[in-house]
């Protein structure tokens, strides 16, 4: 039996612009980090010649050609695996549409347990790699690429991309620096899923290239604020980003969602976005340590979910 853990993401400014790699001369950029929320793959060699597969579902097909589930069938195709494994997935939140990158978790989780059955030796970059490449070219999806390297990397880092290539660089900060931003950060459910690929569609056919770049533009003032500067700009960075996030597809945000994040602003938040595509899943918002309290207590009709960042990517954590 083999087990991997896999963390989910939080992506803070330049979300999208991993999303338009083979745009020449146009330079994708993303900060983001991962956090102890986790996708869970375990893996174990099946009695018989069948693959059994559960996840919200449970598939038992006599061959991995037959499984519905598209990453999986597609992960089990790429490692040359027909029948004769039971797959089992456990996620710390629900997948559905989170916008914490977690189907790139399922995927990158996958794939490291399936490397460590077949006793390869992928390394971080490999496993991303191969991901976005089952992901982006085998299923065909429009997303981008900052998932798969997050989940495969994890911690903090500044993400470039661009002509198909990904450049990871850890960003390594100050702990107590480190912890004042943390404390200043809520994680509310929108308890509203969404299908991202509609969105990233309806993105990638707008190419609102004049809010991109400025959505671009804001990762190193972010990073500077973040290592150096006064931590509270960082709620006016994401309230900015999630402006210009908004100008790239009317589909990102709805009446509902609009109305929960000024709620959230009338209550002494500085600034947020909405995590991933748009269209539902988690707002995240930053507020001033000293109303914080005050302001979750005014939260309280909504599903807050604490967090910790998490400073390591997809591990094997039990083989037998």
């Amino acid at each position: 039996m083999i087990i991997s853990k896999t963390p989910l993401r939080i992506s803070f400014v330049g979300g999208g612009s991993d999303n338009l790699i083979n745009q020449q001369n146009f330079e994708g950029k993303v900060l983001s980090t991962t956090i102890d929320k986790f996708v869970y793959l375990c893996v174990n060699k099946k009695f018989d010649n069948h693959v059994r597969f559960s996840y919200s579902l449970t598939e038992n097909v006599n061959s991995s050609y037959k499984l519905k589930h598209p990453i999986a069938k597609n992960v089990l195709q790429y490692f040359k695996i027909s029948n004769g494994l039971e797959i089992s997935s456990i996620a710390d939140i629900p997948s559905s549409g989170s916008g914490l990158g977690s189907s790139s978790a399922f995927l990158v989780g996958l794939v490291n347990c399936l490397n460590f059955y077949k006793k390869r030796k992928m390394s971080k970059k490999n496993i991303a790699e191969l991901a976005c490449h089952i992901e982006l070219k085998k299923m065909q999806q429009p997303i981008g690429m900052q998932d798969q390297y997050s989940a495969a990397y994890g911690g903090f880092n500044t993400m470039f991309f661009k002509n198909n290539k990904v450049v990871v660089n850890k960003l390594e900060l100050n702990a107590r620096r480190l912890k004042k931003f943390k404390d200043s950060l809520v994680l509310v459910s929108t308890n509203k899923s969404r299908d991202a690929n509609t969105i990233l569609q309806s993105v990638k056919r707008n190419k609102n290239m004049k809010s991109l770049k400025e959505i671009v533009n804001l990762v190193d003032i972010f990073k500077y604020e973040l290592c150096h500067g006064d931590i509270n700009n960082l709620g006016l960075i994401l309230h900015e980003n999630w402006i210009k996030k908004k100008e790239m597809s009317k589909n990102v945000s709805n009446n509902y969602l609009d109305s929960i994040y000024s709620y959230a602003i009338n209550r002494g938040a500085l600034g947020g976005k909405l995590l991933g595509a748009g269209g539902g899943g988690f707002f995240l918002f930053f507020v001033k340590k000293n109303t914080k309290n005050c302001f979750l207590n005014k939260m309280k009709k909504f599903d807050i979910v604490d967090f910790n960042f998490y400073n390591s990517g997809t591990q094997i954590i039990y083989n037998d």
